[in-house]
């Protein structure tokens, strides 16, 4: 029974709001935690006080409401953009080379990757953040790039990150090329076998003539 009251107390949440600014908020915040992080982490720090009414405005007198807002927001602007660049993944779709199958038939620039990223992820990057790419890709598989010396305006600051560039062979254009090239192969053949044969029969009547 003990264990069930402890367990369900475990579960409930309290109202607080930071005293000062630290990893996990801003000075003045109001946040909604475990009772038991407060009791045993915040509290004991002296980082976040209980959320009971007027004790926000007594203990933080001087608290400039518009700034905690602007810190905030910036806060979850940041978060937004790490999720974006942790996410770019562009795929390319490109046939073969006739002489060489393991090769782009048309290899990815700097230029085509700027496009893509620019398109799809709304980040205005540049040859000169995509230095990491010295030659074009002419083969296929998976490949690591880096942005560098990026100024981001949600973080404020120039950052670095990566992105990844997939090159892959259009299976079913491959596959439908191959069975087209097969079936005029077997068209060459039967039309190849059926003049043998007129010729055949053609011989056989020239003869008979002769006799």
């Amino acid at each position: 029974m003990k264990r069930g009251l402890q367990y369900f107390f475990s579960k409930q949440r309290m109202e607080i709001f930071f005293l000062k600014d630290c990893v996990q908020g801003f000075q003045g915040e109001i946040r909604i935690v475990k009772p038991g992080f407060f009791e045993k982490f915040l509290f004991p720090m002296a980082l976040a006080y209980q959320n009971l009414p007027g004790y926000r405005r007594r203990l933080l007198p001087n608290l400039d409401e518009e700034k905690l807002e602007n810190k905030i927001q910036r806060r979850k602007d940041i978060k937004l953009f790490q999720q974006k660049i942790a996410g770019i993944h562009l795929e390319f779709v490109r046939p073969p080379k006739f002489s060489n199958p393991a090769l782009l038939k048309d290899p990815i620039d700097d230029r085509l990757i700027i496009d893509e990223v620019q398109q799809r992820f709304k980040l205005q990057i540049t040859k000169n953040h995509l230095l990491s790419m010295v030659n074009k890709i002419t083969t296929y598989g998976q490949f690591t790039l880096q942005i560098e010396n990026y100024y981001s305006p949600e973080l404020q600051d120039y950052t670095t990150f990566q992105i990844t560039v997939v090159t892959k062979k259009p299976i079913m254009k491959v596959q439908k090329l191959i069975d087209e090239v097969s079936t005029k192969d077997d068209q060459n053949k039967d039309e190849s076998k059926e003049k043998l044969d007129q010729k055949v029969v053609k011989q056989g009547k020239e003869k008979e003539t002769q006799k």
